[in-house]
């Protein structure tokens, strides 16, 4: 099923460390710990932000970089990745539009590093014709060597930070902003079903879920933009397409209960993924779900981060070690994962794949926005699926795990039970983010990966992506705690 219309199977009452059964919150019962995690969050937060633009061309070290080029890390050598990604761009540019909806002390800057990006879009939409293209040099000029090409979720995501910025702007010149979206939107709603392009990892021909999901909410955003601005046969085009992406091509990814498949109709690349477990099915979900559809409360969902972190917890060394020391206080940390269990990326070339700071900081701020969901609601209906993920984090959060037990029961918003969930699924997520601070230099800096025996740093440092999703996981619990407290 794509929607989260799960039946009464269970409810399991947070009680592990004391959240239902001695009518305390987590965070109340292990105070320090809490206190200690959040100042170095908002420590890390500032920091990143700040990284996060430092990546922003133009820069005072290489004039010829165009303004509004986003280089994915400053490292220019073992690996290069000094270019301007197009999905990572408009991931980054779409992490800023919230800061800028957030808080609209620092709007000056943050505008004119939008601005730039427009522009450098136009230049790149106007000097290639080839839309799918990867990435781009930091002077705007395409890459011409070999590659893993098309990859057709990048398009999807500048349309939709496009849109969202036409959205923000309603004074702005949102002519120009449409025209630029509808060269994107009109792009994939002629290739979405193409079975030859490239995942995000840039390793596999297929059939995609991240691609697809960021189609599908591109095109979903598009279709009411274009209403909005009178084009009526733009509309009527773009909600065809998203309709077919939503009832032909999403439901094939759907695995009998079973985890979200990442790949079909397999057609070349890397063929030893063998178990067609991902965490980019993860980050689609956090990214592009709307409506409902693979959202993170679904039945799917929950199922495919269970599956996840089973799959990782004994497959690195660091996983070993039960808590991290954060400013002089121990806080217990769960599982760090990686891209998928078959890698052989370790950040300069191939031997063996290491766990990722990005898609660690996308498990805390999934089990974050997971409660967000139940907040949202008057009353909650707690699946098997979930009862099961709750069930392997409690030992994790290291509380009385015998105290936890099943309820066959529906529970209102205002029920302490209600708030237990809440604040046990906070637990969990800050199991993550610990995680990440355990592996983040004390300096601040994220590198992509970290070395699964050492859990040093490794491969690209200042990785801009990494940053940007620690500042959104940090987001997300910043309003799960305001909710809770």
């Amino acid at each position: 099923m794509l929607f989260c219309t799960t039946a009464i199977l269970a409810f399991l009452l947070a009680v592990a460390s004391g959240l239902v059964g001695h009518q305390q919150h987590y965070f109340q019962q292990h105070q320090s710990a809490f206190e200690s995690l959040s100042f170095w969050i908002n420590e890390q937060s500032q920091y990143a932000q700040s990284r996060i633009l430092a990546n922003i061309a133009p820069f005072a070290d290489d004039p010829s970089a165009m303004a509004g080029a986003v280089c994915a890390s400053p490292s220019r050598s073992h690996p290069d990745y000094y270019y301007a990604w197009t999905r990572d761009s408009a991931l980054v540019m779409g992490e800023i539009l919230n800061w800028l909806e957030q808080d609209s002390s620092n709007s000056r800057q943050l505008n004119i590093v939008l601005d730039n990006y427009v522009a450098f879009t136009r230049h790149i939409q106007a000097t290639d014709s080839r839309l799918g293209e990867a990435k781009f040099n930091m002077d705007g000029s395409p890459f011409t060597g070999s590659w893993c090409n098309a990859q057709t979720d990048g398009p999807a995501i500048r349309a939709l930070v496009l849109i969202r910025l036409a959205e923000h702007r309603r004074d702005f010149n949102v002519g120009l902003l449409f025209g630029l979206i509808r060269v994107d939107l009109d792009y994939i709603s002629g290739v979405w079903w193409q079975n030859s392009h490239c995942d995000i990892w840039e390793e596999s021909r297929g059939l995609h879920f991240y691609t697809a999901m960021a189609q599908h909410r591109a095109l979903r955003a598009g279709t009411l933009l274009a209403l909005r601005l009178g084009d009526i046969d733009a509309s009527q085009k773009y909600s065809g397409v998203a309709d077919q992406i939503e009832t032909l091509l999403l439901p094939r990814f759907s695995n009998n209960g079973s985890h979200v498949l990442t790949t079909i109709e397999w057609s070349g690349g890397l063929s030893t993924k063998t178990s067609n477990l991902d965490t980019q099915v993860l980050l689609a979900s956090l990214h592009y779900s709307t409506n409902g559809v693979y959202s993170v409360g679904s039945s799917e969902m929950v199922s495919t981060v269970l599956a996840i972190l089973r799959r990782f917890e004994h497959m690195y060394d660091i996983n070993r070690v039960p808590n991290t020391d954060i400013n002089g206080i121990s806080v217990p940390i769960g599982v760090a994962v990686g891209r998928y269990p078959e890698d052989v990326y370790n950040g300069v070339g191939t031997s063996l794949g290491n766990p990722w700071s990005l898609v660690t900081s996308a498990l805390a701020e999934y089990h974050y926005r997971l409660a967000l969901a139940y907040a949202d609601m008057e009353y909650f209906i707690v699946s098997s699926e979930l009862v099961a993920l709750l069930n392997w984090t409690a030992p994790y959060i290291r509380g009385n795990t015998e105290q936890i037990y099943s309820l066959q029961a529906m529970v209102s918003k205002g029920d302490r039970e209600f708030r237990g969930l809440l604040s046990y699924l906070l637990a969990a997520g800050d199991l993550y983010m610990a995680r990440v601070a355990r592996h983040t230099g004390r300096d601040h800096t994220m590198n992509e990966q970290w070395n699964m025996y050492t859990g040093y740093g490794r491969g690209a440092i200042h990785l801009t992506w990494s940053y940007a999703a620690h500042t959104s996981a940090a987001r997300a619990r910043s309003k799960l705690v305001s909710i809770i407290y």
